[in-house]
């Protein structure tokens, strides 16, 4: 008994090329975005999905759009799906959270867990809520079916940090790029991840654009050394 999972994270937005924290806020993807979706979707096409999941958000949403254009499948929204509530910090860049909320946003990055955003939800919540949604999905599809979720960064990374049983202050050791495609097979007691943070789908050749994410956390680290 067991579920292969496709964690698919949604394409790009105005707002992640202009470095803001977009949580819970509805925002829509670009161009770029759109065509990410699609090359996913291309990409997993030949996969047949027994269920497809997505976040209520505008972002995942045309994200999934994209899939059921391509899969001739349709999908369903699930609101325990939805991105991390950051709160306060929603619609801000990583340098300006660092100095309206420096106290907060420094011990988020140390540990998300025991230190939620300003007014936000803790990682301990959004992995709580996630590993609900999964069970509940898992009774409404057969055993050893393919199960497709499309959803956000923070979420993919909440639970790949709960299979892996990876320390809360290496939570960002896991990066989650754009249309990135994740594989986790679930069997009974154990948990196989044969992919992470997938892209071979979206580039001819290697691109680092999502180590943009890294750089700006180690700026950020280090102003406070």
């Amino acid at each position: 008994m067991g579920f292969k999972l496709f964690l698919v994270r949604h394409g790009k937005t105005k707002w992640n090329i202009e470095g803001r924290y977009q949580g819970i806020t509805n925002t829509n993807l670009t161009y770029e975005g759109v065509q990410q979706a699609k090359q996913a979707a291309v990409y997993l096409s030949k996969v047949k999905f027994s269920g497809i999941y997505a976040s209520p958000l505008g972002r995942a949403v045309e994200t999934a759009e994209a899939f059921k254009k391509v899969l001739k499948k349709g999908y369903v929204i699930r609101e325990n799906l939805k991105e991390i509530n950051f709160g306060k910090w929603e619609g801000l860049k990583f340098d300006e959270i660092n100095e309206k909320y420096n106290s907060d946003y420094q011990n988020w990055l140390k540990d998300p867990y025991s230190n939620p955003p300003t007014d936000g939800e803790s990682f301990v919540s959004l992995t709580k809520r996630a590993l609900i949604e999964l069970r509940r999905i898992f009774e409404e599809n057969p055993d050893n079916s393919n199960i497709l979720i499309i959803s956000h960064g923070g979420l993919i990374v909440s639970l790949l940090v709960y299979w892996l049983k990876i320390p809360p202050e290496k939570w960002s050791s896991i990066i989650q790029s754009h249309g990135a495609i994740n594989i986790v097979y679930l069997d009974k007691n154990f948990t196989y991840i044969s992919q992470i943070n997938f892209t071979g789908h979206l580039y001819k050749y290697y691109n680092d654009n999502s180590d943009n994410v890294i750089k700006k956390y180690t700026e950020i680290r280090e102003k406070e050394e």
